[in-house]
Order: structure tokens, then C-alpha cells, then sequence
């Protein structure tokens, strides 16, 4: 009897153990589909189609989540995904991968009369970016509003492009003096002219191979001279070319 009892609880200890084994290494596994796991690949760089095509080898959809274009990413790439990379996901979830958008074409709105700060958030708006502001004086538009505008309304360009504007400072001045410019590079130069709301004349070159090329060696009107017309100043600025 009690050999009996003995052998039916080596075979109950013997199923058990069979039963465990069973349920760890085979059902369980099933069930969590452990044997369909895999480690999602680093995709953020890459181009959506490379994504796409890594992602679906592995087995996992994937939703698309476009970004609008910025500067400095390149459009059709992947910014960001999730889950993140390297960790372990069963096959069949769905991957959310985030793209950088594409460069959209955008018509250059009219600027011109319109405030530099108005012009900046209508840009902003678009995606346009600014390239250079310059000034000068003009009594035909208030001081603060756009003059010029380029490219000009109408055109067609990339979401990104840089535009340059020239700005009123107003009426010009009853009296224009006449700013020193010597040895001041010829950009410089020009903006000084700009500023003191003059006009830059001909520029003509002047071998002298000791100093720096188109620094100014010489003006047409002296400096400190008062006018009570916007007039034209001619530069004399360095080369270092023979002709």
C-alpha cells in the first residue's frame, strides 16, 4: 500500500514537473508571444522609405507623423520614432515614426508700406526667413515701414527663402554731413554713406598693395562738410591688381 502511494506521488511530482515545463517553455511563451519579439532598429536619419522597408522585414505597421519643414533637417527623414530604438517589442505593434516635412512653395506677399514688424510675423507665419534690412531716408513712406522688397510679390519660392529689405527712416534731414570714410572698408563705408542719408557715387580702384583691398583711401567731399542736399559721395578705395 504504502509502495503504492509512493509510486503515484513520484508520477504526480513527475506530471507536475512535466506540467511546469510545459506551461514555461512552450504555452506562456505563446501566449506572450515571446518568440515574436524583436529589438526596433535605430531608424532616425534615415529616409522614410528605408524605415518602411526595415520596419515591415521585422513585421511592425507603422503610422506617419509629418512634421512641417525646418531649417537645417532634411525633409523625408526620420526625426524621431516610438517606441525608441533598441528596446524589445513584440511583432505587430505599430511604430509611430515622426518626418521631417517638405519644403512647401510660398508666394511672396506685398511688403512694401507695410512696418518691418508686420512684414517679420507674416514671415514667421510662412516660413520665410530675412537675409538683410537696410535704411534710408525717404519722405514718400513713415519711418519704419518697408521701401523695397526682394524677391518682389508675387513670386513663387521655397518655404525657407531669405529676403532683403530697405526700410524708411523718414523724411531726410534739413542738413546732411559729410562722414569720414578714410581708411573704413568700402562696406562700411556705404553704410555710413547710407546713414548719414548721402548716396554712394562711382567707386573706382587704386593700386596699393600694402593695404587691405576696397579699404577707402580717398573721398570726393570732405569730411564734416554740411549739405542741404542728399548729394553723392565718389570712393577711392584699394586693390592690389595692377591694371
Amino acid at each position: 500500500m504504502i509502495i503504492r502511494i509512493i509510486k503515484y506521488f513520484i508520477a504526480f511530482s513527475v506530471l507536475t514537473a512535466v506540467g511546469l515545463f510545459l506551461i514555461e517553455s512552450v504555452f506562456l511563451p505563446l501566449y506572450v508571444g515571446y518568440n515574436n519579439e524583436h529589438y526596433l532598429p535605430d531608424l532616425r536619419g534615415k529616409y522614410l522609405e528605408t524605415a518602411e522597408r526595415e520596419l515591415g522585414d521585422l513585421g511592425f505597421p507603422i503610422e506617419i507623423i509629418k512634421k512641417d519643414y525646418q531649417p537645417g533637417q532634411t525633409p523625408g527623414t526620420i526625426l524621431n520614432m516610438s517606441p525608441a530604438p533598441f528596446i524589445k517589442v513584440k511583432e505587430g505593434r505599430t511604430v509611430k515614426l515622426t518626418v521631417a516635412g517638405e519644403k512647401k512653395e510660398v508666394v511672396i506677399p506685398q511688403f512694401v508700406s507695410v512696418s518691418l514688424r508686420s512684414a517679420l510675423l507674416q514671415m514667421q507665419a510662412l516660413g520665410l526667413e530675412v537675409d538683410t534690412v537696410m535704411e534710408e531716408y525717404n519722405a514718400d513712406f513713415e519711418e519704419g515701414s518697408i521701401t523695397y522688397q526682394s524677391p518682389r510679390s508675387g513670386q513663387l519660392v521655397n518655404a525657407g527663402a531669405k529676403l532683403t529689405f530697405m526700410v524708411s527712416k523718414g523724411p531726410p534731414p534739413d542738413i546732411f554731413r559729410v562722414p569720414d570714410l578714410v581708411n573704413l572698408s568700402l562696406s562700411k563705408a556705404t553704410a555710413a554713406i547710407s546713414e548719414a542719408g548721402l548716396r554712394l557715387g562711382d567707386v573706382t580702384g587704386e593700386y596699393h598693395p600694402s593695404l587691405i583691398p576696397n579699404t577707402v583711401i580717398d573721398q570726393s567731399l570732405t569730411a564734416g562738410m554740411k549739405l542741404s542736399i542728399p548729394a553723392r559721395i565718389d570712393l577711392v578705395v584699394s586693390t592690389d591688381k595692377l591694371k
